[in-house]
């Protein structure tokens, strides 16, 4: 599971509570969603499999868990490295096929969705660019190489649905000036 061998390489850097591992996480999530609600249930199953252990300490006032990787959880994070791809691996989207699927006279009803999409690509977009993964499992070489590919992923896929949306717009003038032409038409033929 992602989730757990995500978690498992954020604590092989150092020992953190889970606070800072939902952080690290939100900071990896334009990769892999991971909600905040699933880390602490995956943290337990993590520690039921002995791939963690935690000590308790006080901050501030209050006790809180400080998670460390144990040796079997660094072979299990090292096997599922090493593991190739899962054989369903696929480039199935969606919103692709929502996309596929309009006419001129469906498109209209996709502006909105399109539009929120573009938005959100553009915050993610921009969260990545202003350092927000700089928690991503160590700044190496690799993790530099995903930010990379992830970025011009992001780019992509913005650029693709701002030409859908452009094209809607235009569909949508078009048929526009073709009602107005009709109305006129029908005018001529009633005069």
């Amino acid at each position: 599971m992602p989730l757990k061998h995500t978690l498992l390489r954020f604590l092989e850097e150092e020992p953190m509570h889970g606070y800072k591992l939902r952080q690290h996480a939100r900071e990896c999530a334009w990769m892999y969603p991971m909600a905040n609600a699933s880390i602490y249930p995956a943290l337990h199953s993590l520690e039921a499999e002995g791939f963690i252990g935690h000590r308790s300490e006080i901050h501030e006032g209050r006790a809180r868990k400080v998670y460390r990787i144990t040796n079997a959880g660094r072979q299990e994070l090292l096997n599922w490295l090493s593991d190739s791809q899962p054989a369903n691996s696929s480039h199935r989207d969606q919103a692709l096929l929502k996309i596929a699927m309009q006419s001129n006279e469906t498109i209209s009803g996709a502006r909105g969705w399109l539009q929120k999409a573009i938005t959100q690509l553009e915050s993610d977009l921009s969260e990545l660019l202003r350092g927000g993964t700089t928690a991503a499992a160590s700044s190496s070489e690799y993790s530099e190489l995903a930010i990379a590919y992830g970025t011009d992923l992001i780019n992509l896929r913005k650029q693709f649905l701002e030409k859908v949306l452009e094209a809607s717009e235009t569909a949508h003038r078009n048929s526009s000036g073709l009602g107005i032409a009709r109305v006129r038409n029908s005018e001529s033929l009633t005069a």
